[in-house]
């Protein structure tokens, strides 16, 4: 019977990382769409490693992708301690497909613009990227590039995060303007960085909002024992515990981005246990 629970809860953290890996692919699938298409094709630079490497290409002539790859992987390497392993290997294969598929996609089209208005494309290029981007992130990974960047220059300077993007963005978007020598394209570039940053705000507050989960196991105490034990990982996502003696617990979240791990933990001690998530914006009265 042990084993079968073992292979029950093999069979699901398989299941979940599948799942996992697929968003970041659909993601990233995505953000080369919006790029190749919507963006490349314009000239606009809306910052970050990918905006770089379109300033780059224009120098250079060698591909955003390969430029954007080549970049990439080094940031990759030498913040691998703040991302962790985990995350690290997930970044590494959005880079690889993102980097693919902008390549791909851009040599097929052969920058043929789709979208003359620039504005229009400069703000659905902006709201796709963002949905890819929220995409890729809820997967446990980053897209790379100025995530890395401004993760590693957070360490080293005493500078707010948020403060940290607009430095390191408005650095490339002088740049593109200095190479394009377009002071139009600029304020374009600053329209597809507003549609970015708001629509990744709109997606992560709606994410981080109060779930209820009902749990049903006859193995509550000991799931509510180590959900306690593992406070490291748990700390700040559940505010309520209780269980009754119809085999019910709830608990209840308020941060629904951490919620697989509260599942794992489940199923780490019972495999067959059956999860069911409510959404709750108030905390539950039992």
């Amino acid at each position: 019977m042990k084993n079968v629970f073992v292979i029950k809860l093999e069979k699901q953290l398989v299941l979940n990382e599948l799942k996992s890996y697929t968003h970041v692919f659909l993601g990233s699938l995505l953000l080369s769409i919006a790029y190749s298409l919507l963006i490349i094709p314009h000239n606009i630079v809306p910052g970050g490693i990918l905006g770089l490497s379109i300033v780059i290409k224009e120098l250079t002539g060698f591909s955003v992708g390969w430029i954007a790859l080549f970049v990439n992987i080094p940031l990759l390497l030498w913040g691998t301690k703040v991302l962790g392993p985990k995350t690290g290997v997930k970044t590494l294969f959005s880079m690889i497909l993102v980097s693919f598929y902008i390549d791909l996609i851009s040599s097929i089209t052969g920058g043929k613009i789709f979208i003359d208005d620039v504005l229009m494309s400069s703000v659905f290029g902006g709201v796709i990227i963002g949905v890819a981007v929220v995409f890729v992130m809820n997967a446990g990974a980053t897209t790379g590039g100025n995530d890395i960047l401004v993760r590693i220059l957070s360490t080293k300077l005493k500078l707010p995060y948020n403060q940290l993007i607009l430095i390191v963005d408005g650095i490339v978007i002088l740049l593109g303007t200095i190479v394009f020598a377009d002071f139009t394209m600029a304020a374009y570039s600053i329209v597809a960085i507003v549609a970015i940053s708001k629509t990744i705000e709109y997606f992560m507050k709606k994410s981080i909002q109060n779930k209820t989960i009902l749990v049903f196991s006859d193995k509550n105490i000991l799931i509510q024992e180590e959900i306690l034990l593992n406070k490291k990982s748990t700390e700040g996502i559940l505010k309520l515990i209780h269980h009754d003696s119809n085999e019910k617990m709830i608990l209840v979240t308020r941060n629904t981005k951490k919620l697989d791990v509260v599942k794992d933990i489940i199923y780490k001690i019972d495999p067959g246990a059956t999860i069911t998530v409510l959404e709750s914006n108030n905390y539950a009265t039992l």
